[in-house]
């Protein structure tokens, strides 16, 4: 959801060019003030604020106000800035190898908030191919699972999300403690849950199905209660 106002008569202009002031508005909690930029750079690179400034339609006021809902104050900060410094003739590339991957997480989002274009696929590949080579933490698996959850129908990162975590638990990439930990953690976001838990029976059927055909089967079945609560 995004919302345009005017800015009041009452506030003294000193800007000689347009910007925009950009808020974060979250139920529960003031308007956050993310930054306020010139209205040209950031209508070039974010569809969100683009689409709501035209909508709004033209005014004389020199600096507009928009709300955004949705995104971490720091993620959509950098972003932010990231687009008002962007050198004039190179395409604009967020950069997120270097980061963590809880971090990484909240910047796909707040792309994805402002619908930053050129598109930063990259982004979802980096946060991909972490999650599909290591074993994620709870704070990293929640983190992911509340970023991408919104996209998870475009996107492939809630999807992959759900696929390792069942597929590790499975076939004992976690020890029980690390097990209890991820499904105490998991429990904070139902739909999440749900899906991990989902995937888990239908991967632990495959994998009984394939351990049957095996001469070193151990017929002992995987005690799914630790990490599930069935």
């Amino acid at each position: 959801m995004l919302v345009m106002n005017r800015r009041p008569e009452t506030t003294r202009r000193t800007e000689t060019t347009p910007h925009v002031k950009i808020y974060l508005r979250a139920p529960g909690k003031p308007d956050q003030l993310i930054d306020t930029v010139p209205t040209a750079r950031i209508r070039e690179h974010s569809a969100t604020i683009d689409g709501a400034l035209a909508a709004a339609g033209e005014n004389a006021e020199l600096t507009k106000t928009v709300y955004l809902s949705g995104g971490a104050p720091a993620a959509l900060d950098f972003v932010i800035h990231r687009i008002a410094g962007k050198q004039e003739g190179r395409n604009l590339h967020i950069k997120v190898h270097d980061m963590p991957l809880v971090r990484a997480a909240a910047v796909f989002e707040a792309v994805e908030v402002l619908k930053v274009r050129p598109a930063q696929s990259h982004i979802e590949g980096h946060v991909v191919g972490y999650i599909s080579h290591d074993k994620v933490t709870p704070d990293e698996m929640m983190a992911v699972a509340r970023a991408s959850y919104p996209y998870r129908d475009t996107i492939k990162i809630y999807n992959t999300l759900v696929q390792q975590v069942a597929w590790g638990l499975v076939h004992g990439k976690y020890d029980e403690v690390e097990a209890n930990f991820l499904h105490n953690r998991s429990r904070e976001f139902s739909e999440f849950c749900r899906a991990v838990t989902d995937r888990m029976w239908e991967l632990k059927a495959k994998k009984n199905e394939h351990d049957a055909r095996s001469p070193d089967h151990d017929p002992t079945p995987i005690d799914m209660s630790a990490i599930t609560g069935a």
